[in-house]
């Protein structure tokens, strides 16, 4: 038996504009701007012989809090990616494969965790048979061809605190810079109410909206240098998105971050995780996060991370 694992980070996306029109989906994509989390999520793939008369097979499992989730569109991802490679020709049908998906983060919650578990996923694969190709591409085609997202794909291969300045792969069409900022950020959900990104990304009264906005706030972000001097200007260009948008009007999110900024001292803010129901309370200036902001989250669903 042998096996590989590899982990890979949340994202957050505070604002965007929809790219996918292109026929090609290694064209698709967004425009946007967010950050990188160390949470996320963890792959291992295991490979065993074939004994004689056995058939060769795939088996997945997918733990969210050490619980499985039942649900076939979410192992139908990973599904999607391992036939990817075996369509290319890259794994090895003398043996049976076995992955093991562990989230840190909730599904449909604007965590990126559909685009994180596609990445460790696919680099896994390449890791366990050596192989010489980029992971993000394939991770990114699948996210593309499932409309599970846009451009987070594109935002890990960066990290830190990123502007997607051309939609698609990474690589590729795909354009994006980001700079460092070691901050401590909370993520806040309401697990009773969640979002598929398609919902948003293949509304095209939506798709108008949000690409409007998004656009809007990439004219000012773009000028410049991306540095860390900016962390202020992107919180302010996120707060103007989330209005132009119309995500503001949604009750179940607004009613979230109500709830949360009633909590908040000074120095932090918190904003809308894009697209689920969902808000991130950040610093504004970068550093530990104390615990006596988290103590008073009591009846939110939350989890302590940092920027990756």
């Amino acid at each position: 038996m042998s096996e590989a694992i590899a982990n890979s980070g949340g994202h957050i996306t505070l604002l965007f504009s929809i790219h996918s029109d292109s026929e090609d989906l290694m064209q698709q994509g967004s425009r946007g701007a967010g950050f990188n989390v160390e949470a996320g999520v963890t792959c291992r793939v295991s490979t065993k012989a074939l004994e004689k008369g056995e058939d060769f097979s795939m088996s997945i499992a997918v733990f969210s809090d050490g619980v499985q989730i039942e649900d076939e569109d979410i192992s139908f991802l990973y599904v999607d990616i391992f036939e990817e490679y075996l369509q290319r020709g890259l794994l090895d049908e003398s043996q049976s494969y076995t992955i093991d998906v562990q989230l840190e983060l909730p599904l449909s919650q604007g965590f990126g965790m559909s685009a994180a578990g596609l990445m460790a996923c696919s680099t896994a694969l390449c890791e366990l048979h050596n192989l010489d190709i980029d992971a993000a591409r394939i991770a990114h085609l699948i996210e593309r061809r499932n409309s599970s997202g846009l451009g987070d794909v594109l935002a890990s291969t960066v990290g830190g605190v990123e502007l997607r300045l051309e939609p698609g792969a990474p690589n590729s069409q795909g354009k994006a810079v980001s700079f460092a900022f070691d901050s401590e950020v909370i993520l806040c959900w309401d697990s009773k109410a969640k979002r598929h990104t398609s919902t948003y990304i293949d509304d095209e009264n939506w798709k108008i909206s949000i690409s409007s906005a998004g656009e809007d706030a990439m004219s000012r972000l773009r000028v410049g240098d991306w540095k860390p001097n900016r962390w202020p200007d992107l919180i302010k260009e996120a707060q103007i998105f989330a209005e132009k948008s119309g995500m503001m009007e949604e009750k179940s999110r607004v009613h979230l971050l109500r709830r949360v900024e009633d909590k908040l001292p000074d120095g932090y803010v918190v904003l809308l995780c894009m697209l689920g129901t969902s808000v991130c309370i950040i610093p504004e200036q970068a550093g530990e996060i104390p615990t006596s902001l988290t103590d008073s989250l009591e009846g939110i669903d939350y989890l302590r991370t940092w920027i990756s």
